[in-house]
């Protein structure tokens, strides 16, 4: 996995601009860095949307508000998981200590390359698509009115804490704390609109 200077550029909020000169060396150093310490791991599995939820048991997560409207024709979803891992937590730690632009450059970077990670996952999800169906773009919780403690759910329902060690705290952070959970609609061959 690699994330490129633009990507990164626009999680500094440098509206487009290229990095130059020292900030360039700078960032350059940090993503070195932050490769080696960045592990991606992911999670993904398929549930049926019936009666407004998805999921099984009591961990189901509700299809509902915002997200119901997201997922119009939708007859079933896949719920995800990413995460960089723990040792991209302790890296930004380590650089947060030495320099406070540096743990700014890292969470840049951490950013870029968690929404690499799950573009990887969506990459996945698609070859397990049967003909026709197609994806509506991913809906994390905190979107809308989709609560965040929906992922203490969707990560109860991908067994994520034992398959990839993500979880969350009382206060709804995720741990490691670049990580991302999210659900991902799919519409059947027969649904009218096209996905997002």
């Amino acid at each position: 996995m690699d994330v490129s200077l633009r990507d990164i550029s626009l999680y500094l909020k440098m509206r487009g601009a290229a990095p130059e000169g020292a900030l360039a060396g700078r960032i350059e150093a940090m993503r070195a860095k932050a490769l080696r310490a960045a592990r991606p791991a992911s999670v993904w599995r398929r549930f049926r949307i019936e009666g407004g939820f998805a999921g099984a048991g009591a961990a189901r997560v509700a299809v509902s508000g915002s997200l119901a409207r997201h997922m119009a024709g939708c007859r079933s979803a896949f719920l995800v998981c990413g995460t960089l891992g723990a040792g991209y937590d302790a890296f930004h730690r380590a650089a947060a200590a030495i320099s406070a632009a540096d743990a700014l450059i890292v969470q840049a970077i951490g950013a870029a390359l968690m929404e690499n990670a799950m573009d990887a996952a969506e990459d996945g999800i698609r070859h397990a698509l049967a003909p026709g169906e197609r994806m509506v773009r991913r809906y994390s919780p905190g979107f809308g009115d989709f609560p965040l403690s929906a992922g203490r759910d969707i990560l109860a329902l991908l067994d994520a804490p034992l398959k990839i060690g993500v979880s969350m705290t009382e206060s709804m952070l995720m741990v490691p704390s670049k990580s991302v959970s999210a659900v991902i609609g799919i519409l059947p061959p027969d649904a009218a609109r096209a996905a997002d």
